[in-house]
């Protein structure tokens, strides 16, 4: 399943370098789920597989696919191995945005039993 056949797909395709991983719970400071140190690469490929690595206080990974949908401007992937077994099959909804050489991921999550905003910021890697 390609990604890649609309503009907003294709402008993902490449390497991205990790800024920033911030989760925060409804009236809470943000939290770092990595460290607030974490370095990490996400890969989108030509032909619409995705894969992500994150190292800091732990070690957080997983393999997949990604759809695009141009409309709403989001990405799900949808994870076939990850480091993390009882996530491998699921599927993580993010919001796109494009900020110049950066890319915002925004969605939710559960952390420590509770829903969390998450925002991921990468920024594109030179080729």
């Amino acid at each position: 399943m390609s990604s890649t056949r609309n503009k907003l797909g294709r402008r993902l395709v490449g390497r991205w370098r990790l800024l920033s991983y911030t989760a925060q719970a409804d009236g809470s400071p943000a939290v770092y789920p990595l460290g607030a140190a974490a370095k990490g690469v996400l890969d989108y490929s030509r032909e619409g597989q995705v894969s992500v690595h994150i190292m800091g206080e732990r070690y957080f990974a997983y393999y997949g696919y990604y759809t695009v949908d141009e409309k709403a401007a989001t990405v799900t992937h949808h994870l076939e191995l990850c480091s993390d077994r009882s996530l491998a099959g699921a599927s993580n909804l993010r919001h796109i945005a494009l900020e110049g050489p950066r890319l915002v991921l925004s969605g939710s999550m559960s952390l420590d039993g509770k829903p969390h905003a998450i925002r991921v910021v990468w920024e594109r890697q030179a080729e």
